[in-house]
C-alpha cells in the first residue's frame, strides 16, 4: 500500500494517506483536515456535508462500520428541512460518491462495499 501526504502548508502536519486518499491513521483525523481534504476535491464543505460527516463518523464509533446509504437517508429524513432526502440529494452533495467521500473527510477508512 502506498501512500501520499496532504500538503504540509494546508495543515502545518504530515498525514499519510492511502491509495484512497482516506487517512492511514484516524487518530490524525480533525475538522481543518476534513476541510483540505474537500479543498482539494474542489469542494468547500457546507452545513450539509458536515451533517453528512457527522451522520457517518457517529455511525462508524457506534457499529465500526460506515452506515449503508439507506441508513443515511432514513437519518437525513428525520432531520428537519430535508424531508426530500434521497440517493440524489446525497448525490448532488458528493457525485462521486457520497458515503465513500464522506468517510474519507471523516478520517475513516473506505467503505469495504465501495468499488
Amino acid at each position: 500500500m502506498s501512500t501520499e501526504s496532504a500538503p504540509q502548508a494546508d495543515l502545518n502536519v504530515s498525514v499519510e494517506l492511502d491509495d484512497d486518499g482516506h487517512l492511514l491513521h484516524a487518530d490524525a483525523w480533525n475538522e481543518a483536515l476534513a476541510e483540505v481534504l474537500a479543498k482539494q476535491d474542489g469542494l468547500i464543505l457546507t452545513e450539509d456535508h458536515w451533517w453528512l460527516i457527522r451522520c457517518v463518523r457517529e455511525h462508524y464509533q457506534r457499529y465500526g462500520m460506515p452506515p449503508l446509504m439507506r441508513i443515511v437517508i432514513k437519518k437525513m429524513r428525520e432531520q428537519p428541512g430535508h424531508a426530500d432526502a434521497s440517493s440524489r440529494t446525497l448525490y448532488r452533495l458528493l457525485p462521486d460518491g457520497p458515503i465513500r467521500l464522506a468517510c474519507r473527510y471523516a478520517g475513516l477508512p473506505k467503505p469495504e462495499s465501495c468499488i
